[in-house]
């Protein structure tokens, strides 16, 4: 697959939920951030987990960490990790 090819996006069940509960400003921010991972899933800014290079992980926003596969031309969101600011113990200045 040539680099400008677009990949298909898929979710799994947990990930669609977690995608599906954002608010809407984050949600937009969500899909623009998957669309220019759609471009280039194995960016310098995305990193491996595991042994292969097709499982990774990224930070997509400020608050959304996605896990994701990567084969034959398909992009798979696994889990998403969202973070809350309004879940902080403790507030740095």
């Amino acid at each position: 697959m040539s680099h400008q090819d677009i990949y298909e996006v898929l979710y799994t069940e947990p990930a669609a939920r977690d995608r599906d509960r954002l608010d809407p400003v984050l949600r937009a921010s969500f899909e623009k951030a998957v669309e220019i991972l759609a471009r280039d899933p194995y960016t310098e800014l995305s990193r491996p987990v595991g042994a292969g290079e097709q499982d990774r992980e990224i930070r997509l926003t400020s608050q959304i960490v996605a896990e994701y596969m990567v084969s034959r031309g398909r992009l798979l969101l696994v889990v998403l990790r969202i973070f809350d600011d309004a879940d902080i113990l403790l507030v740095e200045d």
